[in-house]
């Protein structure tokens, strides 16, 4: 009995939790349209419960290939256990139309379920079908929801196989390198066989490949062909024989090209936003609201999203004046896999100090740009009251908001004096007040200068743009440089990133939304740059996109990085002046 108690127990289990669970008794297909002399599956699933006396619907605008067949299974996730039976049929549609399969019936805890009904649209197969080759029996598809997203925003593609013959197997010979694009692989999809008509054929569908994609530069991106190699099962019956003679004949297929436009976020941009793109939420926790001036404060800010979470920056929460307050800290990153596509999350922690007492809001606030709505959205889910109170180690006089130090050691300096002056102070001569004018006079005057210059076409805007974009560059430069020492690697890289595309936009007048890899390239061969100038313009780029996406923050690298641009824009310049 002893060795039977673990059985019981894990079986009682079971039972509690699938007692506890949802039932359902739920009816579905893998197609929703199929052509008059195709077939399709309708399962019927009783879920979390025991059954019994299924009664199937009447089938009588469709031929019975096969079933009933039954299955059971059992899953336990995280303790939580859920059961299902399932029965299904495979029917062929007896004529074109549409149909509607009625509900299913079975008795559950002395009642009486029904499953849902299905509806089921027949159309006529297409005459080219029955004379198709095996090549054209079969292709494999690129899909995309939108072509149309934002810089960082979470792109899918589904690399999809559609069939009307048998598949042994297939294998992928050739992949993309996505340029402009940092790629994941998502590996946990629903990756069932459904059956889909395309121009009056019906066929087998399966995704073979899914990507997310996060776009890293503006302007049309284009994702190269995707090349398969299909093992295709081709048999003929042998004489005199119940057997098939199966041979595996490779045919090799190409999915079509992808042109993504990649659009910059609207202007003006929000001095908080922290460089998340997509959908995102956000949870703030106080670790104590009740201290003295001699304690710290935790704050912790968990978001989490679809977008790339490691364009992510924390977020500058607003503290109040009297409190000191440390650079944040990232305790985790992680990527994973929800519903077919990557979700991120990342936790941050803020410690702050008071240094007087007093009551006091801290409003920790996060602001992202939502895909769905266009629109910057700042969330502040919850706001903190903190009580401080004076510590031991705080002397009173600096515990105090506004000490009084009239009549100490320091007095103020006094403004009644018996000094005085003879004649006209200089402040209120005339002289003086035309100087104070002088310099906003000519600036004005520079100013409405050229706006004529330009408006007579005197002036070469876009010239004076190129003449300037080393400098502009430069001033970029100098900024990276700051955050390498301040080692705030992923701003850091960032900067290098604006340093390098921005001098091209301006030196090469290519405007920003048409700028790519390709085109940056074939106009710098153009101009005659040399080669290896070209390779090493093109490698950093290729380094701050790698390192905006994967967080690199090797002091070493960005100390390589930064003499690398340095160098290699001066040489640039160098040879296009």
């Amino acid at each position: 009995m002893n060795r039977l108690r673990p059985l019981f127990f894990f079986i009682a289990f079971i039972f509690w939790t699938t007692a506890t669970a949802q039932v359902s008794f739920e009816a579905s297909t893998d197609a929703k349209q199929v052509v008059e002399n195709g077939y399709f599956q309708i399962t019927f699933t009783l879920n979390n419960a025991q059954g019994r006396n299924f009664k199937a619907p009447s089938f009588r605008n469709f031929t019975v290939l096969n079933g009933p067949s039954r299955s059971m299974s059992t899953t336990i996730i995280n303790g939580k256990a859920s059961q299902k039976v399932s029965y299904s049929y495979s029917l062929q549609p007896k004529k074109v139309g549409k149909f509607t399969i009625a509900p299913a019936t079975m008795a559950v805890n002395g009642k009486t379920m029904k499953s849902n009904a299905v509806t089921i649209d027949v159309i006529k197969a297409s005459a080219a079908s029955k004379n198709a080759s095996v090549e054209q029996q079969l292709f494999v598809k690129a899909e995309i929801d939108t072509n149309l997203v934002y810089v960082g925003q979470q792109l899918v593609v589904n690399y999809k196989l559609y069939t009307s013959v048998n598949i042994e197997n297939y294998d992928i010979s050739f992949e993309p390198e996505y340029q402009g694009f940092f790629a994941r692989d998502i590996r946990r999809f629903d990756s069932r066989a459904v059956r889909e008509v395309v121009d009056g054929i019906q066929y087998t569908t399966k995704i073979l490949k899914r990507i997310a994609l996060f776009p890293q530069q503006t302007g049309l991106q284009t994702i190269e062909p995707m090349t398969v190699r299909l093992g295709v099962i081709v048999g003929k019956k042998r004489p005199n024989s119940f057997f098939f003679n199966n041979q595996i004949k490779p045919v090799n297929v190409q999915t079509n090209p992808l042109n993504i436009n990649v659009k910059s976020l609207p202007q003006p941009i929000p001095p908080a936003f922290s460089g998340a793109v997509g959908k995102y939420a956000m949870n703030s926790y106080i670790d104590k609201t009740n201290i003295t001036t001699d304690d710290a404060i935790a704050i912790k800010l968990t978001i989490q999203g679809n977008g790339d979470i490691k364009r992510l920056q924390p977020p500058k929460l607003d503290f109040p004046s009297v409190f000191e307050v440390y650079e944040p800290k990232v305790l985790d990153e992680i990527s994973q896999e929800v519903g077919g596509i990557l979700k991120g999350q990342k936790t941050m922690e803020y410690l702050a100090l008071p240094k007087q007492a007093g009551n006091y809001q801290i409003k920790p606030a996060f602001t992202y740009f939502d895909t769905d709505s266009a629109k910057f959205i700042t969330l502040v889910p919850n706001r903190f009251r903190v009580n401080v109170r004076r510590g031991k180690g705080t002397p009173a006089s600096q515990a105090i908001a506004t000490p009084d130090i009239a009549d100490k050691d320091i007095r103020y300096i006094k403004t009644a004096t018996s000094f005085s002056t003879k004649g006209t102070p200089f402040p209120k001569t005339g002289l003086f007040y035309s100087l104070l004018i002088l310099p906003f006079l000519v600036l004005g005057g520079a100013f409405v200068y050229k706006r004529i210059l330009a408006k007579n076409g005197n002036i070469d805007l876009v010239l004076l743009k190129r003449n300037r974009a080393e400098k502009v560059a430069k001033k970029r430069l100098a900024t990276a440089k700051g955050l390498m020492k301040a080692d705030k690697s992923r701003a850091f890289y960032d900067e290098i990133s604006r340093a390098l595309l921005g001098y091209v936009c301006d030196k090469l007048s290519i405007p920003l939304s048409e700028l790519t890899k390709d085109n940056v390239s074939q106009k710098l061969q153009s101009l005659k740059v040399q080669e290896q100038h070209i390779t090493d313009y093109m490698s950093i780029i290729n380094i701050t996109e790698m390192a905006l996406f994967a967080g690199m923050d090797n002091p070493a690298s960005m100390q390589e990085t930064y003499h690398k641009s340095v160098k290699v824009i001066s040489e640039i310049e160098t040879e296009l002046t």
